[in-house]
């Protein structure tokens, strides 16, 4: 700060306003510098967050943190609250992912020398410190690290103890599998190395350069582990403090030093001060007044945690190393180096996570980066043939489902004004990123829904894909592109043939009907980390039409009362991502974090605004443990930045934002175009209801405001009570519409029949239709003709704009007189299709997750065929299927017993397993006998070896057997 020189002769009037400007000058630093200080970048690393507590820039290239755990779900990051060891600081690292990668480039200050076995540094959370911009921890050998971070740079300090000596270990082979690594001394300052390596993403690549702030006094390369260790000398007793600036580069070692030598910061003071910076302007784009100490560290940290990433990916000069595809490069280029024209390429897009709520966010407070953004997506376009779907450091790993790359580039489109790319550019990219014949889409876009049978997930994917459709038919429109318009709005409506009207769920179909004993609560292979009440209420393009669909307002509220207010807990697998539950509304994970705000569209909004009230206040916290779920990239912490402003995206690519329960006395978004927009909402001691709203200093009764309404500026001010308004947002005019009303759809027929589909006697199947009204009529019954081995009844799907094709559900003859009992209850996730599953005469595929497999956890299968009559068979055998990734492992033998009453049983053969324990591939094999046998009863039993292997990565869990079918070779 600049010295001020007083006039001591000055007038007493003139010296006033003098040290009044000053103070107040230094007053509005102090209230600034406080947004910085706010930020608790420990919230989040305990429990299931996954963030990291160490510095990086606004969106920087460099994430410097402490690593503490190499593996396992909750070292996604590299660091776990509840551990107590650091192995070193690494320069890259995932913020709230649900996989594990990253963490490149260990540096591990040290005083041992190279034969010691481990550099673990020993340390406690009381010693350890950080706010946006700066981490700092005195380990427990007394070495004091601290870290911080521009925007293509990490820097590095520290302060060895006195009278040790003074040693850094850089680890090329920490975390992952590394498949091509190099380090060298450059010069007595420099060292210069790469890393290719292969975990999620699978192929990574990383350059770097470290320059010292010393001279290296020698260093010893141990090439079999993968570590430089570099010594320091010291020229007198004090000089014991070492500082680090390193860059990194995806493209060479000359683009991480021209990354390094653009930085303006010279040493690490001026680096944490340039942090600390860019960080004040980062989180002042929204002031907020009011709140607890508590709630204002809970937004500036959620703030903070939505300005992570993505992360810079391209160079100072534009290069950047772009995605490989065969599909568009024909044979795959020796190298990929791309260079960004006029814009900065980004990388990390989590878009299953990010579309809902982070992306809207960026929509209002930094349309410049969505510019950015939009350039990046449309390289991808060009070189992967599709948009991003979970792009990680120039690789596609196609995690999670749907396609939300249309969904962001759509809101993009229609919210940021000036995006550097066309509209042609924009619309073919979406078209052929919906039109995709992989992970699904073929079946949606073929049928017009996906069946349990032919892809795992298919409710989820199936509601996803049609939100997708939706957005790529909005910006048709936009663009006056009726054609193409007329063909997604058909495809947004797909979601309606999972709709079963019988129990007004949205759930899965297998063979042209809706799977028997449905349970919503249950999470099983369905659905995507979720269950049927997750999902039944995403439709957020087609919401009034759901309404309907259940019956009318009165039948929707109640629908979602029972979601919220649920006693029953989850059932069937055990995800950890379902957390943060009310009833079965489950915050911790992104289906369900609409579903408080769809009460606004049927008449409840003051409902909406006691739950969002009560999620806010007691799902967030500013403790390590203060993220309920995954913060996915800044999916959850954006959704408590919107929220706690008082509104929500319930569907983003509309552009309108639904009313909640703001948070604080007054909040003030800070626009780019250099207006502001103010929102008021004075707080009592316990007031999450609106009791009346105003625009502009006009009343507004409307339950939702628009996009236009905020970046145009303005003020939007609440009247908060402790009783609810249940008159605000009554009248059908001011509440959130959503709904399609072109082109609809015929809702394809379904059936029901008893069994799992296969018959030996007549076998009567029910066929029903959907009214106008979403009520079930019952159309036709067919007894199937027990002749033919094969029956087949066709589902139309009727179509204007899209070529449907029938659904054909399947019927198999099973020999007379053939049946199954199960001596063993199967899981009920994995049902294969019920009792008569392993006798259908479907086989299965490698594919374990699709609904033919029938699954055993930490349980031996048994089951007793009976032929009907004493036979001859050939041979007999179990088809197993392991994949020791998802804990399924082939039984380590199976037995065959003969009897010819079903009582006694008498030992006739056992078959050995085969597969190694460790094979990586999915592997299936049926377990067949060696010889014939003659009996009418066949017992099975297939050992399951009960847990995991010791060197399994979950060693000790419960494993699984699963079977598809028990084929039978009878004379």
């Amino acid at each position: 700060m600049k010295t001020v020189k007083l006039d001591l002769l000055a007038s007493k009037s003139s010296l006033a306003k003098v040290v009044f400007c000053l103070l107040a000058s230094l007053l509005c630093f102090s209230a600034t510098a406080q947004r910085v200080n706010l930020v608790n970048p420990f919230v989040g690393t305990d429990e299931h967050g996954h963030t990291y507590p160490g510095p990086v820039a606004p969106f920087g290239m460099v994430q410097l943190s402490p690593d503490t755990r190499l593996e396992g779900w909750d070292g996604c990051s590299g660091y776990h609250y509840s551990d107590n060891v650091i192995y070193g600081f690494s320069h890259t690292h995932l913020s709230g992912t649900g996989v594990e990668d990253l963490c490149d480039i260990l540096f591990t200050p040290t005083m041992m020398s190279r034969d010691m076995e481990s550099f673990a540094i020993y340390f406690s959370h009381a010693n350890e410190h950080a706010h946006a911009g700066y981490y700092s921890l005195r380990a427990d050998n007394g070495t004091f690290c601290e870290l911080t971070a521009t925007p293509r740079a990490g820097f590095h300090r520290y302060t060895y103890p006195e009278n040790n000596s003074m040693a850094l270990v850089i680890d090329m082979l920490h975390r992952g599998k590394t498949l091509d690594w190099n380090i060298e001394v450059r010069d007595a300052k420099t060292v210069y190395g790469y890393r290719c390596s292969e975990q999620w993403s699978e192929s990574q690549h990383v350059y770097f350069v470290a320059r010292f702030s010393r001279p290296i006094d020698k260093t010893y390369l141990d090439k079999a582990r993968g570590k430089l260790y570099i010594y320091f000398g010291r020229s007198h007793k004090n000089d014991n403090v070492l500082e680090i600036q390193t860059s990194l580069s995806s493209v060479d070692k000359e683009g991480a030093m021209a990354n390094l030598r653009s930085q303006t910061a010279k040493n690490f003071d001026q680096a944490r001060a340039e942090s600390e910076a860019l960080w004040e302007k980062a989180l002042g784009v929204i002031d907020i007044e009011g709140g607890t100490q508590e709630q204002r560290e809970t937004f500036y940290t959620s703030l903070y945690h939505c300005l992570i990433a993505p992360n810079i990916f391209s160079d100072v000069d534009g290069r950047y190393r772009g995605m490989l595809n065969d599909k568009v490069d024909g044979l795959v280029p020796k190298k990929n180096i791309e260079k960004a024209e006029g814009y900065t390429r980004y990388t990390i897009f989590s878009l299953w996570d990010t579309y809902r709520a982070l992306n809207p966010l960026f929509t209002i407070i930094s349309p410049s980066l969505c510019r950015d953004f939009a350039s990046t997506f449309i390289d991808i376009y060009r070189q992967n043939g599709e948009l991003p779907m979970w792009e990680l450091q120039g690789w596609e790993t196609h995690c999670m489902i749907g396609a939300h790359g249309i969904s962001a580039l759509a809101e993009m489109y229609r919210k940021v004004d000036s995006l550097k790319v066309s509209d042609e550019d924009v619309l073919n990219a979406m078209i052929a990123t919906a039109e995709l014949k992989e992970r699904g889409q073929q079946f949606f876009n073929k049928y017009g829904y996906i069946s349990a049978e032919d892809e795992h997930e298919s409710v989820s994917k199936t509601v996803e894909l049609a939100y997708n459709m939706y957005c790529v038919a909005m910006v048709a429109n936009d663009m006056g592109r009726m054609d193409v318009y007329h063909k997604y709005i058909e495809k947004a409506q797909y979601y309606k043939n999972l709709f079963n009207p019988k129990n007004t769920f949205i759930q899965p179909k297998e063979n042209g009907r809706f799977l028997p004993n449905f349970n919503p609560t249950q999470i099983d292979i369905n659905y995507t980390e979720g269950n049927g009440w997750h999902y039944t209420f995403y439709v957020p393009q087609d919401v009034n039409t759901l309404i309907d669909m259940m019956g009318g307002e009165q039948a929707f509220n109640k629908k979602l009362d029972e979601c919220f207010n649920s006693t029953e807990a989850t059932t069937g697998r055990e995800q950890s991502d379902v957390t943060g539950l009310i009833g079965q509304y489950c915050h911790g994970n992104e289906p369900s974090q609409h579903t408080a705000y769809l009460y606004a569209y049927s008449g409840e909004a003051y409902k909406t605004q006691k739950i969002v009230r009560q999620i806010l206040t007691t799902l967030y916290s500013n403790k390590p443990d203060g993220v309920c779920g995954n913060d996915d990239c800044g999916q959850m912490a954006a959704w408590y930045v919107l929220s706690s402003l008082g509104f929500y995206p319930v569907n983003p690519v509309s552009g309108d934002y639904v009313i909640g329960s703001p948070l604080f006395d007054k909040a003030t978004i800070h626009l780019e175009n250099g207006k502001d927009f103010v929102i008021t909402s004075k707080q009592g001691s316990n007031t999450p209801y609106v009791s009346s709203l105003k625009l502009n200093g006009r009343n507004y009764t409307k339950t939702f405001i628009t996009h236009q309404d905020i970046i145009s500026g303005g003020r939007l001010d609440f009247t908060m009570s402790a009783t609810a308004n249940k008159n605000f947002g009554k009248l059908r005019t001011d509440r959130p519409y959503s709904k399609i009303k072109d082109d609809l759809i015929d809702i394809s027929d379904f059936l029901e029949y008893e069994g799992t589909g296969t018959f030996s006697k007549p076998l009567t199947v029910h066929r029903y239709s959907i009214d106008k009204t979403y009520k079930a009529v019952k159309k036709e019954s067919k007894t199937l003709n027990t002749k033919q081995d094969l029956c087949t009844i066709d589902l139309s799907c009727n179509s204007k704009h899209n070529g449907l094709r029938d659904y054909a559900a399947k019927f198999y003859r099973i020999p007379e007189g053939r049946s199954i009992k199960l001596l063993t209850p199967y899981n009920s996730q994995y049902t294969g299709g019920g009792e008569e599953a392993l006798i259908d005469l479907k086989r299965g595929t490698d594919n374990w997750r699709l609904g033919c497999w029938q699954g055993y956890w930490g349980e031996n299968v048994e089951a007793v065929v009976d032929l009907g009559s004493k036979q001859t068979v050939k041979k007999i055998g179990g088809n197993f299927i392991q994949d020791q990734r998802a804990w399924i492992f082939a039984p380590t033998k199976v037995e065959y017993y003969t009897s010819d009453d079903g009582i006694n049983f008498t030992l006739f053969e056992v078959v050995d397993n085969p597969i190694s324990e460790k094979e990586m591939q999915v592997v299936t094999h049926t377990y067949f006998t060696s010889k014939p046998l003659r009996s009418r009863y066949v017992k099975m039993k297939a050992y399951n070896r009960m847990t995991n292997p010791e060197w399994h990565l979950s060693a000790g869990e419960k494993s699984w057997l699963f079977i598809n079918e028990i084929e039978i070779d009878a004379e």
